[in-house]
């Protein structure tokens, strides 16, 4: 009760401060920052200043140092930004965001609260509060903030995950387990949540699945669901710099836009020409199509080796782009050098098994694929891999249960370890179970695709019937 009050209080008095005067805005230090940062922030300040009265300028600021991690200047920059303009939600939004990175909780939960009354249906604001409430030890608070928002989002991965927390806080661990677990559903890559139900696993007992669930929030350590805060993306478009501009070269990468990523970290090494991030990405990127010469290869290779010589991934992708140009036995002896410094490494492991195929030498693939998914029991490229090995080599009783783990996720690889599930159980025999799983996938091409894969799948039907 008394902490309630404390909110109350809190919120009114950010509410009295609007009616005072509005201070001048504030200093923004900008010595050390880098030169593009140091300029954009410059030049909001200067807009600000230039226009006194408007809480935009100010508002736009606050987004400008929020952008670029400075919550500290932030938070004043925003309460004048409220101030000038009491109605507006974005700015007691943000505030409340960077009140919160700087450690002021209680006044994080006042500034999204009074944000909340301007504009109630804001969904991560209604999440955010419930989180701010679980972080002050309000379970009850939290779970009834939750409530409410979990009926009409049953399938809201975030929503599911703090309640969990709250229900695992109030040790519940039976609730908290089928919560983490709605999570994990909803968002696979979750890692948060796999590692949330790895602490229910744990706590009821499963010993088994606690360990797959703790190796899974490993892999997905840093995966959250996908945002859907327009607010927060708005703000986000404002970051400029070095660490952005990796950052936007790293997510085209991961989109397979390599000319464009390339291009970024290219321009990055002119003014930061012993950067490792981009030294070692570009040598992953060379494996691609017209991304690199030869001597372009061995340039960046020198150069990421000598800034960290000790890296696996230095090493691993250099063998990459050695196989691309042919030359498998310098590549090997390179991917081999990585395993050596970090034998752990799924990706390594299957990166030797590729290079082994393309020398011809399956049982030596097939032994390295199996070490990456022992490694990475999700690693699903490697899974397929192995399989279509085991089938090429005639060991298809092998290939079932390497697939099997394969369906449990849907993406644009579904089709193909369906496909291989089929041909296994058609080459062990078993003409019923294989056309089971064909009938999964015509219907499963029928509602997602390819389209190009039905002609193909319907006549293996009609062997099937007929057999």
């Amino acid at each position: 009760m008394k902490r309630g009050i404390a909110s109350v209080i809190l919120a009114a008095l950010l509410e009295l401060s609007c009616a005072k005067s509005v201070p001048p805005v504030p200093a923004i230090p900008v010595d050390g920052l880098d030169a593009d940062v140091r300029n954009a922030i410059v030049k909001a300040r200067d807009e600000a200043v230039a226009q006194p009265k408007s809480a935009q300028a100010s508002g736009n600021l606050g987004m400008v140092l929020e952008a670029h991690t400075l919550y500290q200047p932030a938070v004043p920059v925003y309460q004048r930004a409220v101030r000038l303009d009491t109605k507006d939600f974005a700015w007691r939004y943000y505030l409340a965001l960077c009140l919160e990175k700087t450690g002021q909780l209680d006044e994080a939960l006042a500034s999204i609260s009074e944000g909340l009354r301007i504009r109630p249906d804001y969904a991560p604001a209604i999440l955010k509060r419930a989180e701010l409430l679980l972080k002050l030890g309000r379970f009850p608070e939290s779970a009834a903030a939750l409530e409410p928002f979990l009926a009409k989002n049953p399938g809201s991965p975030m929503a599911l995950y703090f309640m969990a927390r709250v229900k695992f806080a109030q040790q519940d661990f039976a609730a908290a387990d089928d919560l983490y677990r709605r999570a994990t559903e909803a968002s696979p890559t979750f890692g948060s949540a796999w590692f949330g139900l790895g602490e229910t696993s744990k706590r009821l007992g499963r010993d088994a699945e606690t360990e797959r669930d703790y190796q899974l929030a490993e892999t997905h350590k840093d995966h959250y669901p996908p945002s859907a805060d327009e607010l927060y993306l708005e703000m986000t478009k404002l970051a400029t710099g070095i660490e952005n501009r990796l950052m936007e070269a790293k997510r085209l990468m991961n989109k397979r836009e390599y000319d464009r990523s390339s291009r970024i970290y290219k321009e990055v090494l002119k003014q930061y020409p012993d950067n490792l991030d981009c030294l070692v990405n570009l040598l992953y990127i060379a494996q691609y199509p017209n991304q690199a010469t030869p001597e372009e290869v061995e340039d960046l290779y020198q150069r990421a080796r000598a800034a960290s010589p000790q890296l696996a991934e230095v090493y691993m992708y250099h063998g990459t782009a050695l196989a691309a140009q042919g030359k498998y036995d310098a590549a090997v002896a390179e991917l081999d050098k990585a395993i050596q410094l970090k034998p752990n490494t799924a990706e390594a492991h299957a990166w030797l098994a590729d290079v082994r195929e393309r020398q011809h030498r399956p049982a030596d693939a097939i032994e390295q694929y199996r070490i990456a998914i022992a490694q990475q029991p999700d690693f699903r490229i490697a899974r397929l891999e192995l399989a279509k090995d085991l089938l090429y080599a005639g060991r298809s009783r092998e290939a079932i249960p390497v697939l099997l783990p394969a369906l449990q996720v849907e993406d644009q690889n579904t089709p193909v370890a369906m496909m291989f599930l089929v041909q296994a159980y058609v080459n062990t025999g078993d003409r019923a179970t294989a056309r089971k799983y064909l009938e999964q996938a015509h219907q499963y091409v029928l509602r997602n695709g390819p389209s190009n894969l039905l002609p193909q799948i319907e006549s293996n039907l009609k062997s099937l019937g007929s057999g």
